[in-house]
């Protein structure tokens, strides 16, 4: 019984030494973020930050105590005459025990299993993977095509309603300004391609609207700067604002209204607020119709009123195997409409 206890003690001791120095490192990483602070939620605290640190140095020092008297009490129990060989080997062991303890902890939040996880949703051809420990933030996914790893960020995800191979996500975190906003992936394209470097409004059954029924171009809205996407080639436009804003109004936008039947024109309003010279303000909506592929802007009407142009005051009209957006009629007699020379 008492050659167990002498046993057993040096034993717990290797073993606090394990749980002592991996306290101490956690204790460093929390002294790193008071070092530094956390945005929006931790200010910087370099006083805080050096007592956890020094509390870390204290833990480690204890853990390497605590393991020399342990393999000293070891190797004195042994048979061996060697005693130098033998604390060699019980500091191996001990060191190797305490990276597999480290290694069981740590794995979980750095594992990325080659393959969709258990759990993975399919999507036609895609797999959105639930989110993993070792994911880049709390709501990330990875997403495959037939089992080809797409991304790992993706936050929220859009499927074209005429191509389930067209796949639209926001990212959850990224480095920079290249890597952040709104991706675009289909088949035959090697990697995604940024669509909207702002992101996108909350996406939604609404936004099946907004791919175009010839399947050829979708329209990505972020905050009042949207772009159109060429689902052929991935490449984007510049911001709608930028291209169509009235420059000379203090304030102008642009707001999306839908495509037309072929898909091979949308419509826009471009919304702005002029000021006269009496200080008063008066908004001004005017109707337009933008070829997707030249980004050629044709005037349609004006109309002034606040909120602009609702659905149904405008159409599109078959014409010459195309189809024309135009007002509506009933509006011309409202006077709310007049004509403007282009």
């Amino acid at each position: 019984m008492g050659r167990v206890g002498v046993t057993f003690w040096p034993v717990v001791g290797i073993i606090g030494f394990i749980v002592l120095v991996l306290c101490g490192l956690g204790l460093a990483v929390v002294a790193v973020t008071f070092l530094g602070g956390a945005p929006h939620a931790l200010p910087p605290s370099p006083g805080i930050a050096a007592i956890l640190f020094l509390l870390a140095l204290l833990s480690v020092v204890l853990g390497v105590v605590l393991l020399q008297r342990s393999i000293r009490a070891l190797s004195a129990i042994s048979h061996d005459a060697n005693q130098k060989q033998v604390r060699r080997r019980l500091y191996a062991v001990a060191g190797a025990s305490f990276l597999v303890v480290l290694g069981l902890i740590v794995f979980p939040w750095v594992y990325e299993p080659w393959w969709p996880a258990a759990g993975s949703v399919p999507h036609g051809d895609y797999l959105v993977e639930p989110t993993l420990l070792s994911a880049c933030a709390l709501y990330a996914h990875r997403i495959f095509y037939r089992k080809r790893l797409v991304t790992k960020v993706a936050h929220k995800t859009i499927f074209s309603p005429h191509n389930q191979a067209r796949l639209l996500y926001t990212v959850a975190c990224a480095k920079d300004g290249s890597e952040s906003g709104v991706f675009y992936f289909n088949e035959s394209l090697r990697a995604p391609v940024q669509a909207n470097p702002l992101g996108m409004d909350e996406p939604g059954d609404w936004f099946d609207s907004f791919w175009s029924p010839d399947d050829k171009f979708v329209l990505i809205p972020a905050y009042g700067h949207a772009t159109l996407v060429n689902l052929q080639t991935g490449r984007r436009s510049d911001y709608l604002s930028d291209l169509f804003s009235t420059k000379e109004a203090p304030f102008s936008g642009v707001q999306f209204r839908g495509w037309s039947p072929d898909g091979k024109k949308l419509a826009v309003v471009i919304s702005s607020t002029y000021v006269r010279e009496d200080r008063s303000v008066f908004p001004e909506s005017n109707l337009v119709s933008i070829d997707p592929t030249t980004l050629k802007d044709s005037y349609v009407a004006t109309i002034r009123k606040s909120d602009g142009w609702n659905a149904g005051e405008f159409t599109w009209i078959a014409k010459d195997g195309t189809f024309e957006l135009a007002a509506d009629p009933s509006l011309q007699n409202a006077l709310a409409i007049y004509s403007k020379a282009r």
